[in-house]
């Protein structure tokens, strides 16, 4: 058995903990004190009491600070040499000796204490340890005892299991053996399941699927505002559509006068010509309401149409913030538009030959750093009457109008305003407000070209889709038998053929 019950085992222990605790706070303090006592033993006097609560310290230490005020009360009145002062000297240097002498006592009974506190944790320590000791002893010798207890608990649980199966076994045996059952009917497999009834579920299936696919189309087609038709356009904008622009349609001045794409433009380009109510109003800026609707593309191959037709087309880049016609047509943008209009350099120094010979391009030029306002001068509209005397037709490309200014000033400084919506891309409300900006600057708005529409899977558009494939089919079979009967006659039909290059 152990030496020490499990009580008093607890109760050793907690003392053996305050011990630890009271012996490492006073070892602690007294460590601070003797450190005191040897770098600073006027300050250990002062500190001492608080830390020690000596009322015996506390006392001498008030006296010699009434005796110190004295003192210099003393010597400020009499002077050093007087009795009086001489007196209080004596009782400092008394209380000093009597004060060192208290300090010392203190300092002895701190390290008494600190002695038997660590006497007390030695003794306390080595109780418990033995207490341990011992009963890790007795542990080891009692371990046969009980494994063997244990094994023998095992056999009585294992003796109880196998006298409840005899029980059991002998009851079974107990019981006569006639037959219990009687088979009344005969099982058949069945036909067919019962259940799940896959003809039923999967019919009701399909046509839940179709049902909810059929509402979420048309809840997408009711949530989605953007312009899908040319109804769309007339009935929100009240104008008209002057041309329906197909999807992924490349740059005509690349592709040549005979592109399968060019008919598009050939037919915007006369809807646009008979929307003029004057011959005399031949400048053109292509506008939409937000960026990447197509504007640049269909500035350039607009004026690349009209330029096939014989006629001289000037495109000017008034996108100065984000100019691309440079690029398109693969000159440089060193000078433009700005240039001019800073009085830099004159027309013809900023307008720049292109590929097509009858198709200039002025660029935009660098970006000014004070551009505020620069295509509402009076420069710009001297310009504009210039180059309406010197070119049939001059088209500008414009950014955006709902987000810069400057679509605004040039619709209103131009003939005709063309804006340009691409299918699908913004809401209604929108391209409505475009036009209202147009209208509301004066701007001439003809009509609306519908761009990048994706005719191969919207059934409004497959009419357009087949009379450009027709046509671009039929003028080149056109083309081949004209000129077999050239080089059989040895001549052409050179107005056909002008024709036939203009259209």
């Amino acid at each position: 058995s152990p030496t020490i019950s499990s009580t008093d085992m607890q109760r050793y222990n907690e003392e053996k903990i305050e011990s630890e605790k009271n012996y490492t706070e006073l070892l602690t303090t007294l460590d601070h004190l003797r450190s005191l006592q040897s770098t600073n033993p006027t300050m250990l006097r002062d500190v001492l009491p608080r830390m020690n609560e000596d009322t015996a310290l506390s006392g001498l230490l008030d006296k010699w600070h009434t005796a110190s005020q004295t003192y210099v009360s003393l010597t400020n009145d009499y002077g050093m040499s007087s009795p009086e002062v001489t007196r209080a000297q004596s009782m400092i240097k008394e209380l000093d000796s009597e004060i060192d002498a208290s300090v010392t006592g203190v300092m002895a009974s701190l390290e008494s204490k600190v002695t038997a506190l660590k006497a007390r944790l030695d003794t306390l320590t080595n109780t418990l340890q033995t207490a341990i000791n011992t009963d890790l002893a007795e542990g080891e010798r009692g371990q046969p005892y009980w494994e063997a207890k244990r094994k023998w608990a095992n056999m009585v649980e294992l003796h109880k299991l196998l006298e409840a199966k005899i029980r059991n076994e002998e009851v079974d045996l107990g019981i006569p053996k006639t037959s219990m059952v009687t088979l009344v009917d005969q099982a058949q497999p069945g036909k067919d399941p019962d259940s799940p009834k896959k003809t039923l579920y999967i019919s009701f299936g399909v046509i839940v699927g179709l049902l909810v696919g059929i509402g979420l189309a048309f809840f997408i087609e009711y949530l989605d505002t953007s312009v899908k038709t040319i109804d769309d356009v007339e009935r929100a904008l009240q104008a008209p559509v002057l041309g329906v622009i197909p999807q992924d349609i490349g740059y005509l001045i690349d592709e040549g006068s005979e592109s399968q794409h060019a008919e598009a433009y050939r037919v915007l380009r006369t809807n646009l010509l008979f929307s003029r109510k004057d011959d005399k109003l031949n400048t053109i800026v292509v506008v939409s309401a937000g960026a990447g609707e197509g504007k640049s593309t269909t500035t350039l191959n607009l004026a690349t149409v009209f330029a096939q037709a014989g006629q001289r087309v000037l495109i000017v880049d008034s996108d100065l913030r984000r100019p691309t016609m440079h690029k398109l047509l693969h000159v440089g943008n060193n000078l433009g538009l700005t240039n001019y209009l800073l009085k830099q350099n004159t027309i013809e120094e900023v307008i720049q030959r292109t590929n097509l010979p009858t198709l200039d391009l002025m660029a935009s030029g660098k970006l000014p750093s004070s551009s505020m306002n620069i295509l509402g001068s009076a420069s710009m509209k001297e310009m504009i009457s210039e180059l309406k005397q010197r070119y049939d037709f001059v088209f500008f490309d414009s950014p955006p109008i709902m987000g810069v200014s400057d679509a605004a000033v040039l619709a209103s400084e131009v003939d005709m305003v063309i804006q340009v919506i691409q299918y699908r891309r913004y809401p209604q409300p929108m391209n409505v407000r475009a036009k209202q900006l147009i209208e509301k600057v004066g701007g001439n708005l003809i009509g609306v070209v519908l761009n990048n529409i994706n005719m191969s899977q919207d059934e409004s558009y497959y009419y357009y889709s087949g009379y450009y494939h027709g046509y671009y089919y039929y003028s080149k079979n056109d083309e081949e038998q004209n000129a077999e009967a050239k080089a059989k006659a040895g001549e052409g039909d050179t107005d056909r053929t002008g024709i036939k290059q203009k259209y």
